[in-house]
């Protein structure tokens, strides 16, 4: 039997658990930990769990920031190819979630292949995009080669027109792909499969084009595998887990005040062990909480006005305050720094109700977050260069591709635009300054049209009007001005500028 087939089922296998953890901690439910088995008896019983997770919290930080704006090539014709892939493909949806997926899970892919007739012939102009995640495709590397694809597996299930299920994998080379189905319902070891042929294609199928598949993963080096954004959060996210836990089941304790009759030593009460209620934390061996009978436990003390107590046997009375909250809420928010920290998330992220630093501070804030991304903007941008090389390669086309990406940063207009006069006046090109800032190039292009001559002041314009926005920003949070005054100012304002650019009166 292809010994390929027995590494690469392996590989799956053993890496699904971690998947199927990281997956979890993102989209739940996670698995709780009770240190009191009398509680976990109590909550599992009544069918309740208290999970918030934040794992989706650190995820989309990154992924909100790897933003591709333009993918072109070395030609407006060759830039078309691509344009009308992405198009029939939805990749303007497709690129942000197979992006996303790694970040979830360490491990992404994507495939081309050529669109074929009913004839099994290769449409022109036409290229078929195929979204994967890691526990239905992986990428095993060359051991002498790190970062040289050896083969893909794909596994799936099908189902029989008797509605049988049965588990289909392709072993994908640069040269050939290799169909198995298997047996019958075992699916684990290459034993449990047999070749499989359909449609008139062979079990091993010529592959004219190169290796079709396209590893995203977070880390950038060739060979490895990626790591879930939000792993090193685990952690934090069970000590969270466990706060909330404790917190819930004492909320009802927390409800009420308890009450402690003191009697003298050697006194007998009026009450016997017989008047107390059922233990809640007991579970009868039938499974089932017992109902007091009618009449039962009716309590010999009235709140009625004018009525008085008449506590027999007890020489005094007290209460206990309900337990304070932020026995819970406090370590609640020690915690979140920590994973912060330990998952270079800033803080304000985790909570949007509280204060959120602006200007400077927001940077110094953003920072640890910032590198991160670009790290991952870096390994991807690899990633989707190779592969949409390899779609021109399906459209007969070798030609170089080059990706831009939006700024990682948050800055707001002002800055933006002080940056690229500063770019400026140190000789850089109006229209590269701008595209370096963060500005679409088409929109730079536009602006360009009209001549270098206009847009030094045309810059110079939205960056007072910038500035002026800012303090507009500040009358209205102060209630000074409303905001529909502002907005006809604003508008007012930007026409003005038009009108000059366009050079009407």
């Amino acid at each position: 039997m292809n010994s390929d087939l027995g590494d690469a089922l392996d590989a799956m296998n053993c890496a699904d658990s971690g998947y199927l953890k990281a997956k979890a901690y993102s989209d739940g439910p996670v698995e709780e930990v009770f240190t009191s088995r009398r509680i976990r008896r109590l909550l599992q019983d009544s069918g309740v769990t208290f999970q918030t997770l934040l794992g989706d919290v650190v995820i989309d930080a990154v992924a909100n920031k790897l933003r591709i704006e333009a993918i072109t090539s070395d030609t407006d014709a060759h830039t078309q190819l691509i344009a009308d892939v992405d198009e029939a493909n939805n990749m303007a949806q497709v690129r942000p979630a197979v992006m996303r997926r790694a970040l979830q899970l360490g491990d992404s892919y994507l495939s081309a292949w050529p669109v074929l007739d009913e004839g099994g012939k290769p449409v022109k102009g036409e290229v078929l995009v195929s979204v994967y995640g890691p526990r239905e495709m992986r990428v095993l590397y060359d051991e002498d080669k790190p970062g040289t694809p050896r083969l893909a597996i794909q596994r799936w299930t099908v189902k029989s027109p008797l509605g049988v299920k049965r588990v289909r994998v392709d072993l994908i080379y640069d040269d050939r792909i290799e169909h198995f189905i298997a047996r019958g319902q075992r699916s684990s070891k290459p034993g449990d499969f047999e070749p499989y042929s359909v449609d008139g294609r062979d079990a091993v199928e010529q592959n004219p084009y190169g290796f079709p598949v396209f590893h995203f993963h977070g880390t950038g080096l060739p060979g490895e595998y990626g790591t879930p954004e939000h792993k090193s959060f685990y952690g934090t996210q069970n000590k969270l887990l466990k706060l909330e836990i404790g917190h819930m089941a004492g909320v009802d304790f927390f409800t009420l005040p308890q009450r402690v009759a003191l009697r003298d030593a050697g006194r007998v009460g009026p009450s016997s062990i017989d008047d107390l209620d059922e233990d809640d934390f007991e579970l009868p061996t039938t499974g089932q909480h017992s109902e007091p009978a009618k009449g039962d436990r009716k309590s010999k003390l009235s709140s009625e006005p004018g009525s008085m107590w008449d506590l027999e046997g007890y020489k005094n009375v007290l209460q206990l305050d309900p337990g304070d909250p932020k026995v819970f809420l406090d370590p609640r928010t020690a915690y979140l720094r920590e994973g912060s920290v330990a998952s270079s998330t800033p803080l304000h992220l985790f909570d949007r109700t509280g204060q959120i630093p602006s200007g400077e501070s927001l940077k110094t804030a953003n920072e640890p977050l910032d590198s991160k991304s670009g790290i991952r903007r870096t390994s991807f941008d690899g990633t989707f260069r190779g592969f949409y090389r390899f779609v021109l390669k399906l459209l007969g086309v070798d030609a170089p591709v080059s990706i831009a990406w939006a700024p990682i940063e948050s800055t707001d207009e002002t800055t933006k635009l002080g940056h690229a006069r500063q770019k400026q006046e140190l000789g850089v090109p109006i229209g590269q300054s701008l595209t370096e800032v963060g500005y679409k190039l088409d929109d730079v292009n536009t602006w360009l049209d009209d001549g270098d001559g206009g847009l030094p002041q045309r810059v110079e314009l939205l960056a007072t009007l910038g500035q002026a926005v800012s303090a507009f920003s500040t009358a209205v949070a102060a209630g000074m001005l409303d905001q529909s005054v502002v907005q006809q100012v604003i508008t007012k304002v930007m026409g003005d500028i038009d009108d000059q650019s366009s050079g009407s009166a």
